[in-house]
C-alpha cells in the first residue's frame, strides 16, 4: 500500500542519513537518497497520469482511440499530452516496424494509417490547450528509404538511405508551412539546403534556449559536445527569409531554460 511504501522509504532514509553522517563527503550517496525519494514520488503520481478513463469521448476520438488501427498509437500520444500537462520536460515515443525491405506499399501504408490521425490529434489538442507554443514536436527516423526497389521478395521493398530523407517539426516557435531543402529528382540524396543530423540537434537545442557550444558531457575523461563536431542552427525553421535574404529567428526560450 501507499502507507507501507512511505514507511519503508522513511526507514531507508533514516538509515541512509546515519550512514551519510559518517561519510559526509559522499555526494553519490546523497544522490542515491534523492533518487529513492524521487522514485517514490513518481510511483504516487504515475497511476493518475496514466489513467485515460477521465478523458472525454471527443478527445479519445480525436486521437483515434475509437478505431482499431489507430487505438494503440492514439493512447500513446494522449498519454504524452497528459505528461506534458504535468510538467514532464522530455518525452520520447516510438513507432516501430517501418524497416520495409519488402512490401513497402503495404508496410508504410499501414504504418501511416496507424500514426497519421493520432499525431494530428496531438497537435490540435496541444494547440487548443495553449501548450503547443511551448512544446517542440520532432517527428522522424534515423534514415529514409532508397528510391529503387530492393529485389529478392515477392513484394519489393526499399533499402536504407542515409543521404536523403525528411523530418518535420511543429510547435515550440516553429514557423509552419515551410519545406526546407530538396532532394534530387529521384529522391536519392539531398542537393539543396541539406541538413545534417548535427544541424538538427543544434536547431533543437536552440529552440530550447541552449547554446550547443556550452553543453558538454563527459566521455572517457574528455568533454564532448552533444552535437559532436558542432552543427549549424537551421534558422529558417523559426523565421522566414526577408526580401534581403536575412532570417529573423523567433525561437522561444522555454520556461526554466
Amino acid at each position: 500500500s501507499r502507507t507501507q511504501r512511505r514507511a519503508q522509504l522513511d526507514l531507508l532514509h533514516r538509515l541512509n542519513g546515519r550512514h551519510l553522517e559518517r561519510h559526509a563527503s559522499h555526494s553519490e550517496l546523497e544522490a542515491r537518497i534523492r533518487a529513492y525519494e524521487l522514485s517514490f514520488q513518481m510511483q504516487m503520481a504515475a497511476p493518475e497520469a496514466f489513467d485515460l478513463s477521465g478523458e472525454t469521448a471527443e478527445t479519445q476520438q480525436l486521437y483515434g482511440i475509437d478505431r482499431e488501427e489507430t487505438a494503440e498509437y492514439g493512447r500513446t500520444l494522449l498519454l504524452a499530452r497528459r505528461l506534458i500537462e504535468r510538467g514532464v520536460r522530455f518525452i520520447q515515443l516510438r513507432s516501430g516496424g517501418w524497416d520495409a525491405h519488402s512490401d513497402l506499399a503495404g508496410n508504410h501504408g499501414g504504418k501511416c494509417r496507424a500514426t497519421d490521425r493520432p499525431i494530428a490529434g496531438l497537435l490540435k489538442d496541444l494547440k487548443r490547450r495553449g501548450l503547443l507554443d511551448e512544446t517542440l514536436v520532432v517527428w522522424g527516423g534515423e534514415f529514409g528509404r532508397t528510391p529503387a526497389s530492393q529485389r529478392g521478395a515477392a513484394k519489393p521493398g526499399r533499402d536504407h538511405s542515409p543521404s536523403g530523407y525528411s523530418m518535420w517539426l511543429a510547435g515550440g516557435g516553429v514557423q509552419g508551412g515551410q519545406i526546407i531543402g530538396q532532394t534530387d529528382p529521384v529522391g536519392y540524396a539531398a542537393i539543396e539546403r541539406p541538413v545534417h543530423p548535427n544541424d538538427l540537434h543544434a536547431t533543437i537545442l536552440h529552440a530550447l534556449g541552449i547554446d550547443q557550444h556550452r553543453l558538454y558531457y563527459e566521455h572517457h575523461n574528455r568533454r564532448e559536445l552533444v552535437t559532436v563536431n558542432g552543427g549549424q542552427v537551421v534558422h529558417e525553421v523559426f523565421g522566414r527569409r526577408s526580401d534581403d535574404g536575412s532570417i529573423r529567428s523567433t525561437a522561444p526560450r522555454f520556461p526554466g531554460s
